[in-house]
């Protein structure tokens, strides 16, 4: 049952210690390749939509193998757990909202989740296409992030806001680290921003408030809080 709070969490790097799709394309696209893309966003040359496809244009592995790596490289953020299972205890929504591939965020849940939680998920991400060419991705998410106003991200996390609310939200918390969490902090009544993330320079350059994590059980324990559920 919805209710007035719902969260929208960002996947790679925040929910997951490391980012997990940089860590395929390293893996299984080379690291020169890697880097290569990296470089050319820095300097404008890709937007975020241009990076999540460029990083993967060399990786050739199979589905299967994708998966396998993921769920056992990954490791979840201490207290992403609880701040799950807080979620579905107070019946609020949570909208797992990730530049990432669909694929090997389902195979990291799988590995490391119960059913039940994993149910309570929402997983609104990209699609992996994979080809004797290289694997491609397709974006479930563009037409809806392009109605509400972003033509960048491919997958805009104001959309999963957006439907918080339309769902019957009053309160979003956003948790989010990089460049494409911009737009979670500008639309969410609450954000927490990783440590030492690109999320953190950018709300203190543009003086935005957020609440600083490198653990996330502060953010469980405030959903556990919520005097509106």
């Amino acid at each position: 049952m919805s209710g007035p709070l719902a969260i929208v969490c960002d996947f790679d790097g925040t929910a997951t210690v490391l980012d997990i799709g940089d860590e395929i394309s390293r893996r299984f696209g080379g690291l020169e390749h890697f880097q290569q893309q990296k470089q050319m966003f820095a300097r404008g040359e890709l937007d975020t939509r241009g990076i999540i496809e460029g990083i993967y244009t060399h990786v050739l592995a199979p589905e299967e193998e994708i998966r396998e790596f993921a769920a056992r490289e990954a490791r979840l953020r201490p207290g992403f757990v609880e701040l799950v299972q807080a979620a579905r205890d107070r019946g609020a929504p949570f909208y797992l909202a990730s530049g990432g591939l669909r694929q090997y965020i389902e195979a990291i849940l799988e590995a490391n989740l119960p059913r039940a939680l994993i149910e309570h998920i929402q997983i609104r991400a990209n699609e992996g296409v994979f080809t004797p060419e290289g694997l491609r991705v397709r974006f479930p998410g563009d037409e809806a992030s392009r109605l509400a106003g972003c033509a960048v991200c491919g997958s805009c996390k104001r959309v999963s806001i957006a439907d918080a609310r339309k769902a019957g939200a009053t309160y979003v918390l956003g948790l989010g680290d990089g460049f494409a969490d911009r737009c979670l902090v500008r639309f969410a009544d609450r954000t927490f921003a990783r440590k030492d993330s690109y999320l953190q320079k950018y709300c203190d350059e543009h003086r935005l408030p957020y609440t600083p994590f490198t653990e996330m059980y502060e953010a469980a324990d405030v959903v556990r809080r919520h005097r509106n559920c």
